[in-house]
């Protein structure tokens, strides 16, 4: 019967499929209307960036789901999803899973971005004797100044919170810990003295070292550089257990979106698109300064979640006490949605 043959469109997915899991995901295609989901997320962010990528790509439309995106800064990001004004959250896993600790019945469905997007500087002027010492030595050069982060229970809050730690330093004592909101409003604190640093999230560092040059490297959270963070899951789409119940089919399209926005990312050949999606997001970042930051960070931005990684995140929490224990992987990981290999465009 002429209603039983395979369409192009599902033979060229069935040719194009690797991986089996990866598979299974990029092929939550639409089938009819678009379905409609709020989606809350932080604005201007690039630990998002897979997000915005994903929505002016239209790829979340590609795989029937349209998305309106609500913005939130620090935890308002976690607590409008959590709350139900938004049935779909990108925040930090962190958040996630201290709320599931406490009883919520989150699901992680997909990685947006595996390490974080923060970085511990400084100002130039501030001495720093143990730059070159081995970590977390160079962290003790901190104790006596004002720090910088997003808000109070942020992850620029936790991460920097733990690094003090790490280096035998009292978070309420050694340090002024000081919320100055935003990347913008980051960056201007630093460059005006507010703060002698900051657990500062991109685009904040990225501008700071190489654009404005007004501050150094501490500690390169972004690129692995403190052991927990070599191997991580950072930032993630959730949803409610239910939400996996009622409406499987539009979050496996939420997964194939953030799965080809990140082989997007993570392709060179298509960074012209990529710089366009900046350009919109991401106003008054410098579009040399955002190409740096893809060359130098794009790989981070991968979809997969595997058990190591959740297990430092625990660890993270775990240290800072605000979990009073580890959450196990398949309860706060969604198994059959989440994505277990991704594979690098040929031309990466």
């Amino acid at each position: 019967m002429e209603a039983r043959r395979t369409s192009p469109r599902v033979g060229a997915r069935r040719r194009v499929a690797g991986a089996l899991a990866l598979s299974l995901v990029l092929a939550a295609g639409p089938a009819g209307a678009a379905e409609k989901v709020k989606l809350s997320t932080f604005q201007a962010n690039l630990c998002c960036f897979t997000v915005y990528v994903a929505q002016h790509l239209k790829l979340f439309e590609k795989h029937g789901v349209e998305v309106e995106i609500v913005y939130g800064t620090g935890i308002q990001a976690a607590n409008i999803m959590i709350s139900g004004s938004a049935e779909v959250g990108a925040f930090a896993i962190e958040h996630g899973v201290a709320v599931s600790s406490k009883g919520q019945d989150l699901k992680l469905l997909v990685v947006n971005q595996q390490l974080p997007p923060l970085s511990l500087i400084v100002r130039n002027e501030v001495p720093t004797p143990n730059a070159d010492k081995p970590y977390p030595q160079m962290v003790r050069d901190l104790k006596g100044l004002k720090i910088g982060i997003s808000s109070a229970g942020a992850s620029t809050d936790t991460v920097l919170q733990y690094l003090l730690r790490e280096a035998g330093l009292d978070p309420k004592k050694d340090v002024n810990i000081v919320p100055v909101g935003d990347p913008g409003t980051m960056l201007a604190a630093l460059k005006n003295g507010v703060i002698d640093g900051a657990m500062a999230v991109e685009p904040a560092q990225t501008a700071a070292l190489h654009g404005m040059k007004i501050a150094k490297m501490v500690v390169d959270v972004e690129g692995g550089g403190a052991p927990l963070f070599k191997e991580y899951a950072y930032n993630g789409m959730f949803v409610r257990a239910a939400f996996l119940k009622d409406r499987p089919q539009v979050a496996r399209g939420i997964v194939a979106a953030v799965v080809e926005a990140e082989q997007a990312i993570n392709d060179p050949g298509r960074i012209d698109e990529i710089m366009q999606v900046g350009a919109t997001y991401m106003k008054g970042l410098d579009p040399a300064l955002l190409r740096a930051y893809l060359d130098r960070y794009r790989s981070i931005f991968q979809p997969v979640a595997t058990p190591a990684a959740m297990e430092n995140v625990n660890k993270l929490l775990l240290a800072g006490n605000l979990i009073a224990q580890g959450v196990p992987y398949d309860r706060i990981v969604a198994t059959d949605f989440m994505p277990r290999s991704f594979s690098l465009p040929k031309t990466h």
